[in-house]
Order: C-alpha cells, then sequence, then structure tokens
C-alpha cells in the first residue's frame, strides 16, 4: 500500500508544480526552481548592448521572408564588354585544355580508352543475316 500513496503524492507535487508554472509567468515555477538546484536550468541572460541597438525600435508588422537580392551596384555591361569577357574566358579555357591534354595521366588516360575503342570494334563479330 506503501507505493501508491507515494505516487499520489508525487502526481499531487507534479500537479502543483505545473499549475504554478502556468500561472506564474514572471517568476520561477517551483519545477524551474528545483531543475535550477539540480543544474538543469538557467536563467536567460539580457542580450548584450549591441543586439539591442542593432533591433528595430518598433515591433514590424510583417517580417519578409522570401526577398528578392538587391539589385548590383554596377551598371550593365555593353555587348562590346561582354563580347570581350567572353573571348577573355574561352582563351583561358582553349590554354587549359592544352595543358590537361598535355598532362600524362590524361594522355594515358584517352589513349586507353581509343584502345578499348578499337579492340570492340574488331572483337564484334558481323551480324550474320539467316
Amino acid at each position: 500500500m506503501a507505493r501508491p500513496k507515494a505516487t499520489i503524492r508525487v502526481l499531487a507535487l507534479a500537479a502543483c508544480g505545473w499549475s504554478a508554472g502556468a500561472s506564474a509567468q514572471q517568476g520561477d515555477s517551483l519545477l524551474k526552481s528545483a531543475a535550477k538546484v539540480a543544474g538543469f536550468a538557467t536563467d536567460v541572460a539580457p542580450p548584450a548592448d549591441f543586439v539591442i541597438q542593432s533591433r528595430p525600435q518598433s515591433d514590424q508588422d510583417f517580417i519578409p521572408v522570401f526577398q528578392s537580392p538587391p539589385e548590383p551596384a554596377k551598371p550593365k555591361m555593353s555587348d562590346n564588354d561582354l563580347k570581350s569577357v567572353k573571348g577573355d574566358l574561352d582563351s583561358v579555357e582553349k590554354a587549359h585544355d592544352a595543358i590537361r591534354s598535355a598532362f600524362p595521366p590524361a594522355a594515358k588516360a584517352v589513349a586507353e580508352e581509343k584502345a578499348a575503342e578499337a579492340k570492340k570494334a574488331q572483337a564484334k563479330p558481323p551480324a550474320a543475316n539467316q
């Protein structure tokens, strides 16, 4: 009989703690006080001064979630400027392709691939129509 009485006492204490926590908005509830003593809860520190200063003074009615990014500060490029940039990119691409093709592992991989294709072509028997 000792267990049901202890259970009822624990439940009654928990109910008191929950009701005290719901009614006391400003102060700590009994449950939070016990959690602080046990080291499971802490008080929230006030924000730093720079955080308070960076926040708007009044509450905003609407906080936009998906905003379009701001327009770039640079003016639109002319057609001649755009063509010169594309030409520069093409010349860099050609230079990098030349370097890449001269690199031994890349050349070896290309040669192996061509040899494998030639071997496949020789290994295929001609199609027989019967």
